[in-house]
């Protein structure tokens, strides 16, 4: 059985279906109240009055649906809020509409079938922005004017084209040399293809395609593109699968790239993924074979704008770079982890992703929301979490991260569960997990899993010993003589005193007495 916020999710999802419901018996009132105006005649009221609660009702339970919808992943957009708030309007205007409609209907009110058209025309009107909001989210911001954009691109090519002269044909054994652009060849493809899921408006899965630094950030499950390996990049992955593959990418109800569009798309990962000309930072490399193409894309520095870094200092949080030929941050907040929230920490880091190589929210009021952001950052290496609200589900949205190598848990809290998101951490090395709530048994399978992954839980268990001893076994003293001085019996081993640095031994406890009373008499019998 379902539980309830599957349910929502369930009723959310309805909203695509129902939506143009109200849309259609709305423009049937105006075109019915427009022929009756024009003829001067009415409408059987009983009967539009069917149709206008039909048509307020089915307005109501859209914006409700679409309401509960956009909790769903890749929603959480200005767009997506604005297409609400305008849908939520037509609801409230289409039932003030039927109310009117009935008082007009009953003749209680003398000009209120005026007010109803009036109102009528209006409500209509809300629905013109709401509807292209609406195709805004789901086809992008250029769905609507596309068609004029093609063929003005059209036209204009065919301008060219009869303006230009003839080009010269290359010999056919000395082909000119063919380079692949971001800016020329990849661009145009994401923004057609991938930007209506993947953009401004809706960011599925975390992940913005709308320009060059949010290709290199990737998104929440880590980088889309290996630089110089595209048989190993994500994107290129989901755009081979099978049409009815639940991976494969664009869906299979949305428009598909081309072969020669994904082939371009190969060819410029393959060549080192440049962003010619955005100046933005490179996409991560992996392996010996991919270093040579990280040398192609600008400086990472160029990314970064100098206002970030400023923004950073000027709240007191340290900034600098990592080493001196190197672009890449180390970033820590320690100096004012007790001010510092999910939103400080967005507002500040938003603009670097690309460029942090380490972190440190220590101590800070950051939660899972910040891990989210810090699994869009591509080059991030070590990252520092220590006593803050982090649990399991933060530690899953950095699943798959590539480069992450050091990762501090210490005094979070976490269950057995984040073990299997650390397992899926392909780059790390060493972990910091005392008192994170990690039990031994989790840590057991941890380090099965990952024997050469160096995990700090802070137990004895964990450390060991430099050098053992052998067992060994305490001799006893033995006495110097075999014979009671006292008596003249045999020695009791139990009965001995120390006497002038001499161990000497007696047959009975009363005898180590007589024998100190007066041992000038004794002495000469000891050998």
């Amino acid at each position: 059985m379902l539980d309830w916020p599957s349910w929502i999710g369930v009723f959310g999802r309805l909203h695509p279906l129902v939506v143009h419901l109200p849309i259609g018996f709305l423009l049937a009132l105006l075109v019915l109240e427009w022929v009756a105006h024009s003829r001067g005649s009415g409408l059987p009221r009983a009967t539009v009055s069917v149709v206008v609660w039909i048509a307020a009702l089915s307005a109501v339970f859209t914006a409700v649906s679409g309401y509960a919808l956009s909790f769903e992943e890749g929603y959480g957009t200005s767009t997506v809020t604005l297409h609400m708030r305008f849908g939520i309007a037509v609801a409230v205007a289409s039932v003030v509409l039927a109310i009117v409609h009935l008082r007009a209907s009953e003749g209680t009110r003398a000009g209120a079938l005026t007010a109803y058209r009036v109102l009528l025309v209006i409500t209509v009107l809300l629905v013109l922005p709401t509807g292209h909001l609406g195709g805004t989210i789901t086809h992008g911001e250029d769905f609507l004017t596309a068609p004029f954009h093609e063929a003005a691109k059209r036209d204009g090519g065919r301008v060219l084209a009869a303006e230009a002269p003839p080009k010269a044909v290359a010999h056919p054994t000395e082909p000119a040399a063919e380079t692949v652009s971001y800016a020329r060849d990849v661009a145009p493809v994401f923004a057609a293809r991938c930007t209506a899921c993947h953009g401004d408006t809706k960011k599925k899965g975390g992940l913005s395609l709308k320009d060059a630094a949010s290709v290199a950030a990737g998104g929440r499950n880590g980088p889309i593109l290996v630089a110089g390996k595209p048989a190993e990049s994500e994107i290129v992955r989901r755009l081979r699968l099978p049409a009815e593959d639940d991976d494969h990418m664009p869906p299979g109800d949305k428009p598909q790239p081309t072969a020669d569009e994904i082939a371009r798309i190969e060819k410029w990962i393959a060549a080192g993924a440049a962003f010619d000309s955005t100046g933005s930072p490179a996409v991560p490399t992996t392996g010996d074979a991919a270093q040579p193409a990280r040398a192609a894309p600008a400086p990472v520095a160029d990314a970064a704008p100098s206002k970030a870094i400023e923004a950073l200092r000027a709240k007191l949080v340290h900034a600098e770079t990592i080493a001196k030929d190197s672009n890449l941050l180390i970033i820590s907040f320690s100096a004012v982890a007790k001010d510092t929230g999910d939103a400080e920490a967005q507002a500040l880091l938003e603009p670097i992703l690309a460029e942090v190589a380490e972190l440190s929210l220590a101590r800070s009021k950051i939660t899972d929301a910040s891990m989210a952001l810090c699994a869009r950052m591509p080059n991030l290496s070590r990252l520092d979490v220590r006593d803050t609200g982090v649990t399991d589900a933060g530690i899953a949205d950095l699943a798959g991260h590539a480069q992450l190598a050091e990762l501090v848990l210490a005094r979070t809290h976490l269950s057995d569960a984040a073990v299997d998101a650390l397992l899926k951490l392909p780059a790390l090395k060493k972990v910091f997990v005392w008192n994170s709530g990690l039990s031994v048994q989790g840590l057991a399978r941890l380090r099965l899993q990952r024997p050469e992954l160096a995990i700090e839980a802070g137990a004895a268990a964990d450390s060991k010993p430099l050098e053992t001893e052998k067992d060994f076994v305490l001799a006893k003293p033995t006495p110097v003589n075999t014979v009671c001085p006292v008596t003249g019996q045999p020695v009791d081993p139990a009965q001995q005193v120390v006497f002038k640095g001499r161990l000497v031994g007696f047959c009975c406890p009363k005898c180590p007495a007589v024998f100190l009373a007066d041992p000038a008499k004794y002495e000469s019998k000891l050998p």
